[in-house]
């Protein structure tokens, strides 16, 4: 149902699938160390009304290696990306990383935004120095470096189950650049959402996970998103860690769609 496809334009490479043509597009972008298959469990939900369109990043998936991972880097790919492929503004959605990237889109190329919607946004500097968050990631590369195979990988990994060897398939995909990137705290270089966020002028809806199960947008950061973005709504998914569309992909759809629907 979904096909697979290729992007060029000015020495970019990326991968990305494409569903049927049911009606406006929307276009989906994961996290750091993720790839299109972040959003497998929401796709049957928007994949009858909308004709989606799910790229790798730069460094992940399928996509092309690059010498830079900022998130003005990977917004450089995304521009392209939607000022060839579409010709009118488009429904945005991004996890985490995915989300600073349509934060940029949108403040800076409002003409390709219909709306954003940004599932826990990683947009914070100080996140940069969170023991779990550092943790998490150095001991993911680590795992990259000393293994080669999936099963092995998968066994070690901070993740059980299918998802552990989900995981483990994306980190073998992975440029480890993207991870050292954020370790050495660059990502976030030229990146100033107290800038952005009020420039937005499309509708925003942020879905927001449990910071008891891992979400990173506080009670605290949800005030400062309603006090930056003129047009926002926050919704909060008690159920939910960080990957908000997976713990709870039925909610999630049923946000975005009354969204979609009231844009």
């Amino acid at each position: 149902m979904l096909t697979s496809n290729r992007f060029k334009c000015d020495n970019i490479n990326l991968h990305y699938m494409k569903g049927p043509d049911n009606g406006p597009p929307v276009v989906l972008l994961h996290g750091l160390s993720d790839s299109w298959q972040s959003y497998l469990t929401l796709i049957p939900y928007l994949l009858p009304y909308y004709t989606l369109y799910l790229p790798d990043l730069r460094g992940h998936g399928k996509s092309y290696r690059a010498k830079n991972y900022r998130v003005v880097d990977y917004v450089y790919d995304i521009r392209l990306f939607l000022k060839n492929l579409f010709d009118e503004p488009v429904h945005l959605i991004g996890h985490s990383l995915g989300a600073a990237v349509l934060i940029v889109i949108a403040a800076e190329y409002p003409e390709k935004c219909r709306s954003i919607s940004l599932i826990e946004p990683f947009i914070f500097k100080n996140k940069l120095n969170d023991k779990e968050f550092r943790k998490y990631f150095s001991g993911s590369l680590e795992l990259c470096k000393k293994y080669r195979d999936i099963d092995t990988i998968s066994k070690n990994a901070k993740e059980t189950g299918t998802l552990a060897r989900k995981r483990a398939a994306d980190f073998l995909k992975l440029d480890k650049k993207t991870i050292v990137t954020v370790l050495e705290n660059d990502v976030f270089d030229g990146f100033d959402p107290d800038k952005l966020l009020p420039e937005i002028a499309c509708p925003v809806l942020i879905l927001r996970g449990n910071t008891e199960l891992e979400g990173f947008i506080t009670k605290e950061k949800t005030n400062y998103f309603k006090d930056k973005i003129k047009n926002c709504v926050i919704e909060y998914l008690e159920k939910s860690s960080h990957v908000v569309h997976v713990d709870q992909p039925v909610e999630t759809a049923r946000h975005l769609l009354e969204f979609f629907a009231s844009v």
